[in-house]
C-alpha cells in the first residue's frame, strides 16, 4: 500500500433493521481502519433511512488494507448493533475512488440488516 489520504463520505442508510423499542433507530456509523483510531458520524434521530452526508479523513499507512463500518442505534444507556461490514481498500487504491451501497449482513450473511451508501477517494502522498 502506498501512504496517502482516504476521504470517506458516509452518505446515507437505507432500510436499517429497527433496534429501537419505541420509534425508529437513532443511527450513527463508526468507521476505522484499525480499532485504536475510530471516527464516527453524528447521530440521526428516529430514522431507519438516515442521511448523514458526512466526510471523514484517514491517513493511510503501510498495512492498512481494510476499512470497517459499524452501524449502531444509540440508546439512553449504551448502544445496539444494527450491522457491520468491511471493505478491502484495494479497489479504492486501484481505481482512486469508490461509490457503492454496502449491505450490512445479518448472521452468516443469510439476510440483510439494511445498507449504507459510502463514497471514498484515495490520494497518494
Amino acid at each position: 500500500m502506498v501512504p496517502g489520504v482516504l476521504e470517506v463520505t458516509i452518505v446515507e442508510g437505507r432500510s436499517l433493521k429497527n433496534c429501537a423499542f419505541f420509534g425508529e433507530n437513532d443511527a450513527y456509523v463508526e468507521v476505522y481502519t484499525e480499532k485504536k483510531y475510530k471516527q464516527r458520524t453524528r447521530t440521526i434521530k428516529n430514522s431507519n433511512n438516515p442521511v448523514w452526508n458526512e466526510q471523514l479523513r484517514f491517513n493511510i499507512h503501510k498495512g492498512d488494507d481494510t476499512i470497517h463500518f459499524d452501524v449502531y442505534d444509540a440508546d439512553l444507556i449504551g448502544r445496539d448493533t444494527i450491522g457491520k461490514c468491511k471493505i478491502r481498500l484495494k479497489q479504492v487504491f486501484d481505481d482512486g475512488e469508490f461509490d457503492q451501497w454496502i449491505k450490512l449482513p445479518a448472521h452468516f450473511g443469510l439476510s440483510s440488516r439494511g445498507e449504507i451508501h459510502v463514497m471514498m477517494t484515495f490520494t497518494p502522498d
